[in-house]
């Protein structure tokens, strides 16, 4: 008897082994997840299996472990699963200058400002040059653009130069002026770009103007680069970035992108924009795909910020009489670049905040472009599209690409800019209506890098006080699926890479995130609450709480 139960013993072991010999062996197991696929049909699964960096069955957890087996299991124990998301809109170069500059977001008077940066230095003495991001005299009392002369009784002798939330303007301190070697005088200046009041500089100067102060004053060593994107990286993963559109670099920015890449530092996968500079236009003369960085698009600008009223409008600032804004180059070169651009096989990308750069650019694509097309030629931000512009996103296959979070922080000041406008503006479910698609980002770091707050700016329009209580211009608010695939399949689609990530799905990339808060059917009040627990790149762990 006890020799027969031997025997029952092994013939069960034995058929058990074999059934493990029997099935597919995977580099990592996914179960008992509420698995939001974003696949065509919007399919909600629960268990996945990963091989070689890619999804290779997606379905229930009883079916998965049935047909797979791996040493690297992952319980989701029951908690939200989605795939990586995809930031359509950012700058990650900025993203890591910024970690280490005193954070001046939401600050409500340019004294709180200053009493920032006081905090700041006291933790960062050795400091040569204090830099900052992030004010907007929007949340001020007077709503007026500062001068510097706060700054100059509080930093008499350190340069200080503080960014705008928009990017798009600087307030610099006398002491940064002078290191930069700015005259009033000085025929050669753009003065629509600099504040000036009784001859002097007020500290304000904008666009171009702007940029210089960027780049001259405070210039990113080489050396740093790599450590600087690697910074941004981090804070990617930890907000379950997968991808991104880096929307402007500099040839050393790109140079140092790929030798990451290279040498396997960069896991993040990057649409690098280059911006149009005579040594991009020389070195980077031909789309090419390096590891995980593509680079076949070109940045372009047509106009500024709405906040710093840099903007292009078509008719006069409703607050401003006689100023329409402002071009960030000529009309001419625009053109030229553009079709450079269309000459040498890249696509194009250009920030177009007013409706007047909308039409604008638009002309210039149509001429180009002249009609349906599978180019994917893109409108950055599309802040302010006039009706009879809608129609022309469609005409010429052009791609709207919208940042939610820029809505709900300008909402409670723009109508003053725009007067009736404003019903123009953030039209984000009439864009969507023109290609039946829709990619979002954030913009970052002039908008948090949480891209969870896209989410919830996109559907509920509220700021993060959950007002204004009614939600802004809801007519133009996405619904849950549409703002989900807008930082997903939407966001790789305007990249043409939907066939190969954005989605959980057999064959595409193993990008996944997990959430303690499943944002997608919680109350309103928690989603901005939801924290990223883990992010996985091609299979690979790269982040977790």
């Amino acid at each position: 008897m006890k020799n027969l139960k031997y025997l029952a013993s092994i013939i069960l072991l034995g058929a058990f082994l074999e059934s493990c010999n029997m099935k597919t062996k995977a580099d990592l197991i996914g179960i008992n997840g509420v698995v939001y696929t974003v696949d065509s049909a919007f399919s909600i699964a629960e268990a996945f299996a990963v091989k070689d960096g890619k999804f290779v069955y997606v379905g229930s957890t009883k079916d998965v472990l049935e047909k797979y087996s791996s040493s690297a299991m992952v319980d989701f124990e029951g908690k939200a699963v989605y795939p990586g998301l995809i930031d359509a809109h950012c700058h990650l170069l900025e993203l890591g200058q910024n970690l280490m500059s005193a954070d001046l977001r939401g600050s409500r008077s340019l004294e709180e400002v200053v009493e920032r940066l006081k905090d700041f230095y006291e933790k960062h003495p050795n400091l040569d040059l204090i830099t900052g991001a992030g004010w907007d005299q929007n949340l001020w009392p007077d709503k007026k653009m500062p001068d510097n002369a706060l700054l100059n009784e509080a930093f008499p002798d350190i340069p200080v130069s503080l960014s705008r939330i928009d990017g798009h303007a600087v307030l610099a301190n006398d002491a940064a002026i002078r290191f930069m070697g700015l005259d009033e005088a000085d025929k050669n200046l753009d003065k629509g770009e600099c504040g000036m009041s009784n001859g002097r500089f007020t500290g304000i100067f904008m666009e171009n103007m702007c940029v210089r102060f960027k780049t001259d004053l405070n210039p990113v060593k080489a050396d740093s680069l790599g450590s600087t994107l690697l910074e941004a990286q981090k804070e990617c993963f930890r907000y379950g970035l997968t991808s991104v559109c880096d929307a402007e670099l500099e040839y050393g920015t790109l140079q140092a992108l790929l030798s990451l890449a290279e040498d396997g530092r960069l896991v993040l996968k990057v649409d690098a924009w280059p911006l149009p500079t005579e040594e991009n236009f020389e070195k980077v003369s031909k789309p090419f795909t390096f590891k995980n960085v593509k680079v076949d698009t070109y940045k372009l600008y047509r106009d500024g910020a709405l906040g710093s009223r840099g903007s292009l409008l078509k008719e006069d600032y409703s607050d401003m009489p006689g100023h329409k804004g402002l071009e960030f180059y000529a009309y001419d070169r625009f053109r030229k670049y553009c079709q450079w651009c269309y000459d040498h096989g890249f696509r194009v990308a250009t920030h177009c905040i007013g409706d007047g750069a909308v039409s604008s650019a638009l002309d210039v694509y149509e001429e180009i472009l002249k009609g349906e097309n599978s180019l994917g030629w893109r409108i950055e931000h599309a802040q302010t599209v006039a009706d009879e512009d809608l129609h022309r996103f469609r005409q010429y296959s052009v791609i709207p690409s919208v940042q939610p979070t820029h809505c709900t922080s300008d909402m409670f000041w723009a109508k003053e800019r725009l007067g009736g406008r404003i019903r123009t503006a953030y039209r984000y479910k009439d864009l969507l209506g023109q290609l039946g698609w829709l990619p979002s980002g954030t913009d970052f770091p002039i908008e948090s890098v949480n891209p969870i707050y896209t989410f919830f700016a996109a559907v509920f329009r509220k700021n993060l006080e959950f007002k204004p209580e009614e939600g802004f211009q809801m007519g133009n608010a996405l619904s849950k699926e549409e703002a989900l695939r807008s930082m997903t399949i939407w966001a790789a689609k305007s990249t043409r890479e939907d066939a190969s990530k954005g989605s959980i799905e057999p064959g595409k990339a193993a990008d996944f995130i997990t959430t303690d808060i499943d944002f997608f059917t919680a109350d309103e009040k928690k989603v901005p609450d939801t924290r990223v627990t883990g992010t996985w790149v091609n299979g690979l762990s790269v982040y977790s709480l």
